[in-house]
């Protein structure tokens, strides 16, 4: 396989989460916040930040969601707005982006069954 396409490959999921989390924190704007077209300066500042923190994510190849990383890289205060956008915008996904929601359900269910099979399988003191 050619090393460039195995590469686009490997970022697909980190390139989908980049376009994704400008769309969530927008709809969470409109519908909390109330704003029609741009968003307000709280909102703009949350995407540029989690925009940056998906930059310099060190896990960018076969990235997972954020919620399942091992590691935080936001700050607690912008930690808690993110959750509260995806709180507020991930079941609203399903009408404007069904695939990437329902692929987000699939994908949290793997995640939850490796753990617990990885939980088993190590041994109890």
């Amino acid at each position: 396989m050619d090393t460039q396409k195995k590469a686009q490959r490997e970022l697909r999921a980190w390139r989908r989460e980049k376009k994704l989390i400008p769309v969530m924190i927008a709809k969470y704007c409109r519908g909390v916040h109330g704003t029609k077209g741009e968003m307000c300066e709280d909102c703009r500042a949350l995407t540029e930040y989690a925009l940056f923190r998906l930059d310099k994510c060190p896990f960018k190849v076969n990235k997972q969601f954020c919620s399942f990383c091992r590691i935080h890289c936001y700050r607690p205060e912008m930690r808690q707005k993110i959750k509260d956008v995806m709180r507020y915008s991930g079941p609203r996904m399903l009408f404007s982006h069904p695939i990437f929601a329902l692929s987000h359900v699939v994908q949290m269910m793997r995640s939850r069954r490796a753990q617990k099979k990885a939980a088993q399988n190590t041994p109890q003191n």
